[in-house]
């Protein structure tokens, strides 16, 4: 046979692959698109909300986010939370940070905007996800891809995520491991390593935006060794290896910045774990198979969902409890299986593992966490979830998973029409209580209103809405209502320390809602009472000065000042008080002091700049008071009377 002619049969064989090549990407591309539409339609009522929960601490009451970009160097060098508190951190994760301040630098104090790319990002998370499984699984149909990407776009669970803007280090990390899987792949399958290089600092990327994704040093190989059809076991360990650069990287900076790579471990409050109150070790692993099973339940039937179930929702509990006998088997029936058809690298079976790896950091099984309980935490592993659920569908309906795909969306509906309309019905399910879920993340006092009575016996949650409660009666025109509203919120706040008795903050601030209801003596009392419980309490202190100022006790305002200062050594509030502490008692030189201490932290607040314009201006320095003057009209007009 000449060259010619088995050129020619060679192009005639090649021109079919090719065809079905270009079909399978342009029905991904129809698919990855309906997905991503669905995913923004999902959450697009969620643009429109407030901030919530803790996009406090992230945003509006974190000095340095709001410095815009000029805040970047800090938020890089310090712990998540350094610019919302003083006390010693246990979090890095920098890259959500930087986002927060760049939003905020563009557009100031607009939760618009902060919700409107936590919903895209959600959505290409959903679009890299379902092609880079669709890459995986390049020897299954695309319905398996696309049932699972379907599953896990509309889960309910994933609603903290999405609609609490503060939770954006969650999808970040997702978004940038399975990018990195992406890259992973193209450098196994091309060799080339450029790809390699990418996964790496994708990797990177991920770990820096939360530290949980670390167990994708797992999946990797995992993942690989499932569905790589020419992958050795030196390969898988070589290519995870150099995949673990960038966490070895990431622990030393993080060890470099909070002081060691463990820090902040120990013992913690029961408060948010409700494990720290376990009496022995057999009773902490009896509670901690009750929440696994509760976590099971609710990623199956997503009814009632929360945003806390810490102390006392869910008591510590025994071995006898049938709800940990029945987690108990479950979780070990899971494990048995997954063992035992381990060589059959079957979906299924990855889908379990995935689960278990990516869950096993949040499950209090292997390291006491902060938290017992907490429905982001399941959002990465609830991908495992949706594995599992489409494999074990497609098995029950005996659909063959290496069955050519249809090319087109109605070749999809003859071949598939059974499993696409079970699957559009549980999309309908979940996807409905999502949008059912997503009004109650409106901001934080609907938040706590809608979760108090799904767990009325956690502390917190009482906490909190009274909290809200007082931020609802501060904007009250009306003393009856407003007075009504305090009632309320100060029977919150005894609920809560009814729950747990050592409850500092809400001894602080039943005792601040006495003040405002005019009863001093009641307030000094409950502040003594929440010093008792955490004799570091600077805001405490800082409400104590408030009470002796207005009683003309200069001195004792001074001494509980300085109080607060010494343990919150960045506390605004304590830093305007003392200064007019020394202004009343015309010590001017030691008022601007304090001023100007202040405004190293809130360089454009109105108030500190009026009061150190006043000062210089009793001083005797009116020029120079003048200028601090126009400064505060400019930021306040209200100021100019």
């Amino acid at each position: 046979m000449s060259k010619k002619k088995s050129k020619a049969n060679k192009d005639k064989k090649s021109k079919p692959v090719k065809k079905t090549t270009q079909g399978r990407n342009s029905i991904m591309w129809q698919l990855g698109l309906v997905l991503a539409v669905l995913s923004f339609l999902l959450y697009s009522n969620t643009l429109s909300h407030e901030f919530a929960l803790d996009d406090g601490s992230a945003i509006t009451e974190n000095w340095v986010t709001k410095k815009g970009a000029a805040g970047i160097p800090l938020l890089l060098t310090k712990h998540y939370r350094y610019g919302y508190w003083n006390s010693r951190g246990v979090l890095y994760r920098p890259v959500s940070l930087v986002m927060f301040a760049i939003e905020w630098g563009i557009s100031e104090d607009n939760p618009f905007l902060h919700h409107l790319i936590n919903v895209l990002w959600y959505a290409a998370t959903v679009l890299l996800l379902f092609f880079t499984l669709a890459k995986i699984w390049s020897s299954y149909h695309l319905l398996l891809p696309f049932a699972v990407s379907l599953l896990f776009l509309v889960h309910p669970m994933h609603v903290e995520v999405v609609a609490n803007i503060k939770s954006r280090d969650e999808i970040l990390a997702f978004f940038f491991s399975v990018l990195a899987l992406n890259f992973l792949w193209d450098y196994l399958k091309k060799a080339d390593v450029k790809w390699l290089i990418a996964g790496v600092l994708s990797y990177g990327i991920a770990l820096f935006s939360k530290e949980g994704v670390i167990t994708f040093l797992a999946i990797f190989p995992l993942t690989i060794y499932f569905f790589h059809p020419s992958a050795k076991i030196k390969k898988i360990l070589t290519t995870t290896a150099l995949m673990a650069i960038p966490a070895v990287i990431y622990l030393y900076i993080r060890a470099q910045i909070l002081g060691d790579v463990g820090a902040g471990a120990g013992k913690g409050s029961p408060l948010d774990n409700v494990l720290y109150d376990a009496p022995d070790s057999i009773a902490y692993m009896a509670t901690a198979f009750l929440f696994l099973g509760k976590y099971l339940m609710t990623l199956l039937l997503p009814i009632t969902l929360c945003s806390d179930l810490g102390f006392n929702s869910v008591p510590v509990t025994s071995l006898a409890d049938w709800r940990v006998i029945l987690s108990l088997l479950v979780h070990g029936a899971m494990l048995v299986y997954a063992v035992m058809n381990f060589q059959k690298k079957t979906p299924l079976v990855y889908g379990i593992l995935f689960y278990g790896i990516t869950f096993s950091i949040y499950s209090n099984v292997i390291i006491t966490i902060g938290a017992a309980y907490a429905e982001r935490f399941l959002y990465v592993p609830s991908l495992g979830f949706a594995i599992v659920v489409a494999t074990l569908l497609f098995q029950v309906l005996k659909i063959d998973l290496k069955q050519k795909t249809p090319l087109t969306l109605n070749g999809w509906w003859k071949a598939w029409s059974m499993p696409l309309m079970i699957l559009a019905g549980m999309a309908l399910l979940y996807g409905a209580r999502t949008i059912a879920r997503n009004p109650a993340w409106k901001n934080s006092y609907t938040l706590y209103t809608t979760d108090l009575p799904n767990s009325p016996n956690s502390a917190k949650l009482n906490y909190h809405q009274a909290l809200e409660t007082v931020k609802l009666a501060l904007n009250e025109p009306n003393p009856q209502e407003k007075n009504r509203l305090f009632d309320i919120a100060k029977d919150g706040f005894e609920q809560a320390i009814k729950i747990f008795p050592s409850y500092s903050d809400a001894h602080g601030e039943l005792g601040l809602t006495w003040f405002r209801k005019g009863d001093v003596n009641k307030a000094l009392a409950s502040y003594a009472e929440a010093l008792k419980h955490n004799p570091g309490k600077a805001t405490v202190y800082s409400n104590m000065g408030i009470i002796y100022f207005q009683q003309n006790n200069l001195a004792k305002a001074e001494e509980v000042y300085k109080k607060a200062l010494q343990y919150d050594p960045r506390f605004l509030d304590a830093y305007r008080n003392l200064g007019s502490v020394y202004a009343m008692q015309k010590r001017f030189d030691e008022a601007i002091a304090q001023y100007s201490k202040g405004l190293q932290y809130d360089a454009n607040n109105a108030i500190l700049h009026f009061y150190l314009g006043s000062v210089y201006t009793e001083k005797g320095e009116t020029a120079k008071g003048q200028e601090f003057l126009n400064k505060a009209y400019q930021l306040d007009p209200s100021l100019r009377k």
